[in-house]
Order: C-alpha cells, then structure tokens, then sequence
C-alpha cells in the first residue's frame, strides 16, 4: 500500500496463534489468514489489512517478518512510511510477536502484543 494504515495492536495476547510463525517471503498472506481463524478481536493489525480495499484490490495482508524487512530495504523507493515500528504477521509467542524499527531497521521479536505499532499492508510480491 503507498501509505501505512494506522496504529492499531497485533491482538490476541496469551493466546498462540496455530500456524502464524511464518517468517519468509510468502508466508505473510498465510500468517495473516491464521491470526484472522485463531483471533477473534477485530481492528488488530491483521484484520486492518485483510479487510483494506484499495486501488481496486482487496487481496491486501500483514506482511511476514523477512516480507516486512524487504519493505524497510526499499522504504526511501516505496515511500510513505513513518518512522516508528512496523507489525508483521510472524507470532513470537503467546504474548510477544515480531515487528521492525524503521529508523534503523531493526527487527525485534520481544514487542507485546497489546503494544501499538504501525501497520502496512502489502498484497503478493
């Protein structure tokens, strides 16, 4: 998306999410779709994207952990991008799940689940 979609929570904290743990590129759409079967909390950051419809697209995910680094490696190409930290769709634990700094890009899997952080979808790539 050519803009971040807000602020909002990963959700579902003390609950693991069965399948969510993907981390490559390709695996964010399949995180996403398993955050939405395992949580039922809505405006979480998986639901603010699968739920976005935008250029005519509604195919649109919460990236994975490897899917979201490739965005900070491109952010000065892709624009639009806040400095603050970035969700991905890749669970950690129970309570905790990955996400990534975008000042300095780094990745940090120890960010709660009820933290807000920003949130960018993306759709296949």
């Amino acid at each position: 998306a050519p803009t971040d979609q807000g602020i909002t929570y990963w959700g579902c904290y003390g609950t693991s999410i069965s399948g969510a743990d993907g981390t490559e590129i390709g695996t964010g759409e399949q995180n996403t779709a398993d955050i939405l079967a395992g949580c039922s909390a809505t405006n979480n950051a998986a639901y603010l994207c699968d739920t976005l419809t935008l250029g005519g697209y509604s195919d649109w995910f919460l990236p994975s952990k490897d899917e979201l680094n490739i965005l900070f490696i491109s952010k000065d190409l892709i624009g639009g991008f806040s400095n603050h930290f970035h969700w991905s769709s890749t669970e950690s634990s129970d309570i905790l799940a990955w996400g990534q700094n975008f000042i300095n890009g780094a990745q940090a899997n120890y960010s709660s689940k009820l933290g807000y952080r920003t949130v960018r979808a993306v759709r296949a790539f």
